[in-house]
């Protein structure tokens, strides 16, 4: 151990361990106090039974494990654990939980069980702390802050997932022209399909814009499995996942400086993806290639797909979906392709800054592991963890 810290068992470290008496199914709308199930969420009731401040924690379930804090009245499912009477920080304690109770729950149940809790593996847990108090306060300060700066990330996420949701619902329909103003009743036209259409906009099937192709069955010799200088141009596979990259290949059979794919079979069929450049596909992968690369912006209808297409999907077993199928489908698209890219480019700079920020929570979360690590341990003691953050950053 470290000089000045100790380790003890954390039914020596609280008053009580308990549980909550209630079903699951005991929440009302609109109660008076806060009802904790073994969801991330809690709900709310007409009575409490404790009135204290406390640890909650998740005894089975999806989110088994997981920890909430709280101090006042509330009341708790019967498999939700309940710690109260803290001889140390209590938010000291929840971090250290945080980060530890998760391998000792999976420590203790086999392969073929669902997680849970036991008593035990609460009350015989080893706790490490500090002894000073101030040194306890001060290490849960300094991870709040960074679950604070997570927290503040995530609903800036929110925010802009919100906008890009308004935006696609008013560009890609006309409603908003892109440069943010509205459209007036006598800017649109009557369609049997689509309602209204703006004036300057036509409704077209994806077959007359795009040369639409399934992938196919790769040859021997044909890829490479990574980038060389030979084989430079990507292969993808069906696939839902950005990362579903199957090699290289230095005979692509779809050439376009873009184009789209639509998974077409089995899981997240009907998916479409962006491309950028030449690649080849294999088979159960559609391919949209535009039959006049000046006349059509692929980010344009790859999010007029995302928001409004529903594919014809064909289940005979494993759902599929067919070229002749997306031949048929129906957009709407400005005629002009200049437009057409104004309206992808506002929605495409909210993606950007969403995956900007997602990238920054990932940092966030590996600074908060690390400080953990060491804040935890007394490997850093308060007063070095200025001078450490900074070598991290």
């Amino acid at each position: 151990m470290m000089e000045g810290w100790k380790k003890d068992k954390l039914t020596n470290l609280i008053s009580q361990i308990t549980t909550g008496k209630l079903d699951a199914n005991a929440m009302i709308p609109n109660g008076k106090y806060r009802f904790y199930t073994c969801a991330k969420d809690y709900y709310y009731i007409d009575n409490y039974a404790f009135d204290d401040e406390a640890l909650l924690i998740s005894g089975n379930g999806e989110y088994v494990g997981y920890i909430h804090y709280y101090k006042g009245k509330f009341n708790a499912y019967q498999r939700v654990y309940v710690l109260t009477g803290f001889k140390i920080d209590v938010r000291y304690l929840e971090n250290f939980l945080n980060r530890y109770l998760p391998s000792r729950i999976n420590k203790e149940v086999s392969q073929n069980n669902i997680p849970y809790i036991r008593l035990s593996t609460l009350s015989k847990m080893e706790i490490n702390y500090p002894e000073s108090p101030t040194e306890q306060a001060s290490i849960a300060n300094i991870l709040s802050k960074v679950d604070e700066a997570i927290e503040s990330v995530k609903k800036s996420i929110e925010a802009a997932e919100k906008l890009k949701k308004s935006l696609m619902q008013n560009l890609l329909t006309g409603r908003m022209k892109p440069d943010g103003t509205l459209r007036t009743e006598d800017e649109f036209y009557e369609d049997e399909k689509f309602g209204k259409v703006p004036i300057g906009w036509e409704v077209k099937k994806l077959g007359n814009l795009f040369h639409i192709k399934a992938g196919g069955d790769l040859q021997e010799n044909f890829y490479s499995p990574i980038y060389d200088e030979q084989h430079k141009c990507p292969i993808f596979s069906n696939t839902i996942e950005n990362s579903g990259l199957y090699g290289y290949t230095s005979n692509p059979r779809f050439i376009s400086k873009e184009s789209l794919t639509i998974v077409g079979r089995g899981v997240g069929v009907g998916h479409v993806e962006y491309r950028k450049g030449n690649y080849d596909a294999i088979i159960r992968l559609i391919s949209l290639i535009p039959k006049q690369e000046d006349a059509i912006d692929c980010m344009y209808v790859n999010y007029y797909i995302c928001q409004y297409v529903h594919f014809a999907i064909e289940s005979t077993g494993v759902p599929q979906l067919t070229c002749p199928k997306v031949f048929s489908t129906k957009i709407i698209i400005p005629k002009n392709v200049f437009e057409q890219s104004q309206i992808a480019e506002k929605i495409h700079c909210i993606d950007i800054d969403i995956k900007i920020k997602q990238n920054q929570i990932i940092t966030l979360e590996r600074l908060k592991k690390s400080l953990m690590q060491n804040l935890l341990t007394g490997k850093v003691r308060v007063g070095e963890e200025e001078k450490y953050q900074n070598r991290r950053v």
